[in-house]
């Protein structure tokens, strides 16, 4: 284990799309979530948001026609040409009950494919 990791819930790789907005202008972009885990994720986009913007994520995971809806605030960015694949970390701030059970079942899922390969 990584010592200088300081996140407090393992990471998993997704290839989660998701649709996020920004809440000050409520203008959504599709995007993809390249690794996630129940305190945050890695939103993949040619257009983050700048550190400290609240955005609300809505996921869309295997199995399921409705998303799951999550408020969270960005924590860092990277825009294009800064060399590593551009987006933005996001920490999950505000989920309701019956989403974030969605939200365990589906990371349980990825433990459990990645288990039995």
């Amino acid at each position: 284990m990584d010592m200088t990791d300081k996140r407090a819930f393992p990471r998993y790789a997704t290839r989660v799309y998701r649709v996020f907005s920004r809440d000050i202008d409520l203008d959504e972009t599709d995007a993809l979530m390249t690794n996630m885990s129940l305190g945050g994720a890695f939103v993949r986009t040619d257009h983050p948001a700048p550190p400290g913007s609240p955005v609300t994520l809505k996921m869309y995971v295997e199995g399921s026609d409705v998303p799951i809806s999550v408020a969270g605030e960005v924590v860092w960015w990277r825009r294009p040409g800064q060399g590593e694949e551009p987006g933005m970390g996001v920490k999950f701030m505000q989920v309701s009950a019956q989403d974030l059970e969605r939200l365990k079942k589906y990371l349980a899922s990825l433990v459990e494919q990645d288990l039995f390969r």
